[in-house]
């Protein structure tokens, strides 16, 4: 029942008529050995990020992305992505 204890779920319980599940957040996954906990999903070691990220960096949740010298964040991708400042995409070098 998710309307006690959140269902045992450690982010969000989802109930139907005859069944009841749980769900993670975005950047999370339930591991296969446990329906209720959540773990955070390692986007760069999966290569969930851009090509045009120079360092991927893990965060609880989420990544970041670092740029070489004289590149810089691309506001315009939600920071995802790096461009040199003359404003062109840059592949990792």
């Amino acid at each position: 029942d998710c309307e006690v204890e959140n269902g045992g779920c450690q982010h969000q319980c989802t109930e139907e008529e005859i069944d009841e599940w749980c769900s993670c957040n975005n950047g999370f996954e339930i591991p296969d050995e446990d329906w209720r906990n959540c773990i955070d999903i390692d986007e760069c070691e999966r290569g969930m990020y851009e090509v045009d990220c120079h360092i991927c960096v893990n965060l609880i949740g989420g990544f970041t992305c670092l740029c070489n010298d004289t590149y810089v964040l691309d506001p315009n991708n939600n920071n995802k992505t790096c461009i040199g400042q003359s404003g062109q995409y840059q592949t990792s070098l």
